[in-house]
């Protein structure tokens, strides 16, 4: 599908789930560079498989997408997630955003814009950049999943989980993926040759069944205090 983000189109992609009725939507906001969809393919495939919709884009100037790469990063972000929210087939009560490194400072720095179009459910901080002065912007139940090689470790985990539950009353937790690297690909066997198709194999198996799990509790919660 494509979409308008200022001046241009963009392309983006739904994956649906194969089970019945409206599907909860998993959004992600990407990490920094030059990066389109197909860089989460295997986040799309892992989710669509524990019965999550899935919407990922290509960036201006990326992939299908119309534009010169560099400009506008958050303000395209949330003008895919207006056309993600809005796609038929979507249960518009349960959506979550997954943002990844840089786009866990996008999405804390604007996050009331975000919810201005659709409160999430729940929010992933992958890779996360955000520390806890930041964190208490997002006001939705989050969970973290950052690397054990992270500089800042403890100021973007156990200081990050401790502002947001003083703030908001969701019970934000954490999970550090050991030897892993910046964006959560499993690194013990060694780095990963980003030219080598088969680094889409190497995630972090730990991180992402993190990652489902909280999900799917998240959606569980919501849906039993559901009326």
């Amino acid at each position: 599908m494509t979409f308008r983000a200022g001046d241009v189109w963009l392309a983006g992609e739904l994956d649906l789930p194969r089970t019945d009725g409206a599907a909860p939507l998993v959004f992600i906001i990407h990490h920094s560079g030059p990066v389109g969809r197909n860089a989460y393919g295997y986040l799309a495939e892992l989710l669509t498989e524990a019965g999550f919709a899935v919407f990922r884009f290509d960036k201006r100037g990326v992939g299908a997408s119309e534009g010169e790469y560099g400009c506008c990063e958050a303000e395209d972000a949330l003008a895919a997630y207006r056309a993600a929210v809005a796609e038929m087939g979507i249960d518009r009560s349960q959506v979550f955003i997954v943002a990844q490194s840089i786009g866990s400072q996008y999405l804390a720095e604007h996050f009331a814009e975000f919810a201005n179009v659709q409160s999430p459910a729940g929010v992933a901080l992958l890779s996360s950049l955000v520390g806890p002065q930041q964190i208490t912007a997002i006001a939705a139940p989050v969970h973290i999943i950052v690397a054990d090689s992270e500089p800042d470790l403890e100021a973007v985990t156990m200081q990050a989980v401790q502002a947001h539950r003083t703030r908001w009353p969701y019970g934000a937790s954490s999970y550090i993926a050991d030897h892993a690297e910046h964006t959560l690909f499993d690194i013990k066997d060694g780095p990963i040759d980003w030219s080598d198709p088969a680094w889409v194999t190497r995630y972090h198996r730990g991180a992402m069944q993190s990652l489902i799990d909280w999900l799917q509790s998240v959606r569980l919660s919501e849906r039993r205090g559901s009326p």
